[in-house]
């Protein structure tokens, strides 16, 4: 059986003032190795216990005015669930913020959903700590990993088909243009005075900008533009 355990060497953990206090809840050893390894300093404040309810218990020690990362990945999720419906029961300066190694934003969006308040990728936990605090603090937001907020982003440019067009430059534009006329990539080179590996790679760059696979799947994504027919004579 696990056994919940709390490194309280270095600096006290007290909460002063009007500071919010981060404080690192995981269930992974090798998480919790990692993090105190890389940043000493946190040693006091990363929380290692099997249960989540443990956990928790032990992170009301360092006050009330917590901003709590819970490594969501190192939980079951119903765990995490009953805990996020228990919000209600837990200091109103409490804030909470997941930290996982998904970056699949349908789940990302789910954990927000849920009351989360915000969402951090492992991988960009360690130097981003204190300045996830102050932001809170100075009421600059939640966090949500800059990876995140890309992916986010990307996904609703690509989702308003009037600014597809704004992703390309005006060479893509051109190439692209010829493509839906049917023109390979041959005629494309001589008609612009390129290389066909010219063609080649601005037709790479197009399909990744557009998010496509393939010539039927571009075809279908223009047709979807407000100005498709631009691209059609």
């Amino acid at each position: 059986m696990q056994h919940s355990s709390r490194h309280l060497e270095g600096p006290s953990p007290s909460v002063t003032g009007s500071s919010l206090q981060p404080v690192i809840i995981t269930a992974d050893p090798h998480f919790h190795h990692t993090l105190i390894t890389a940043i000493p300093d946190l040693q006091p404040f990363c929380i290692h216990a099997a249960s989540l309810d443990h956990a928790l218990q032990l992170s009301h020690e360092f006050g009330d005015k917590l901003l709590l990362f819970i490594d969501i990945d190192s939980y079951e999720a119903a765990a995490l669930i009953r805990f996020m419906g228990s919000r209600h029961a837990l200091p109103n300066a409490m804030q909470v913020v997941g930290i996982s190694d998904c970056r699949d934003l349908n789940i990302v969006i789910n954990y927000l959903k849920a009351g989360f308040n915000g969402y951090v990728l492992k991988q960009e936990v360690n130097a981003a700590l204190p300045a996830y605090a102050g932001n809170v603090l100075l009421q600059q937001g939640f966090p949500l990993s800059p990876l995140i907020t890309q992916q986010f982003i990307h996904d609703l440019v690509m989702a308003q088909p009037g600014n597809y067009t704004t992703l390309l430059s005006k060479r893509e534009l051109e190439i692209l243009k010829r493509l839906m006329n049917g023109s390979s990539y041959k005629l494309i080179a001589g008609d612009l005075q390129i290389s066909i590996e010219t063609v080649r790679f601005h037709a790479k760059n197009i399909y990744r900008k557009l998010d496509v696979n393939s010539k039927s799947e571009l075809v279908v994504r223009i047709l979807h533009w407000p100005n498709a027919s631009a691209f059609m004579h």
